[in-house]
């Protein structure tokens, strides 16, 4: 067996020796990679998490079996950590002075895209549910569509806030 390293990013490479991570989805190790480094672009950070496993995978430190819909990636007895080395950063690297400079900013406005999401989802969700209601109930109509109007609007709203937040973060990334 060819003993050699492998190298793969550092970040991954913590993320993966941890004893509790056994089992896991390609979107759990994203989500844990980007809890580490909250500027990396949500695209690049798949990419290379997809990467990751594929060449896992290829070289049998993991196993890719399909549960119900989901994919699940699980260590084998032929994970050896010892042989992980770190790679030299790609994309990370301009990336690493947006984590000195403005992290608390990104963070900040990221979680307030994150707060419109929700609340985007609250709206079309409530607009959603009075247009279903109408048809079940065609005799409320009258009295809450007003009320519908008025979640229609809102999430209307809430898009053109997004999208100038999302507007803002591609500006401050690319500083």
């Amino acid at each position: 067996m060819n003993e050699s390293k492998i190298r793969i990013n550092k970040i991954l490479i913590n993320i993966l020796k941890s004893r509790t991570l056994s089992q896991f989805t390609a979107i759990e190790l994203k989500k844990l990679f980007i809890e580490q480094v909250p500027a990396t672009k949500n695209k690049d950070a798949s990419q290379l998490v997809h990467r990751t496993l594929s060449k896992l995978c290829q070289i049998g430190f993991l196993e890719k079996r399909t549960d119900s819909k989901k994919v699940l990636f699980s260590k084998t007895l032929a994970f050896d950590e010892s042989r992980l080395y770190p790679s030299k950063p790609r994309s990370l690297t301009p990336q690493a002075n947006i984590v000195s400079n403005g992290t608390a900013q990104l963070q900040k406005i990221k979680a307030t895209l994150n707060q419109y999401q929700i609340d985007l989802l609250e709206h079309i969700g409530e607009a959603e549910e009075f247009k279903r209601l109408f048809t079940e109930y065609p005799e409320t109509k009258a009295t809450l569509y007003s009320r519908y109007m008025e979640a229609r609007n809102l999430s209307s709203s809430i898009v053109g806030k997004i999208k100038a937040i999302e507007a803002c973060i591609n500006a401050l990334e690319e500083l």
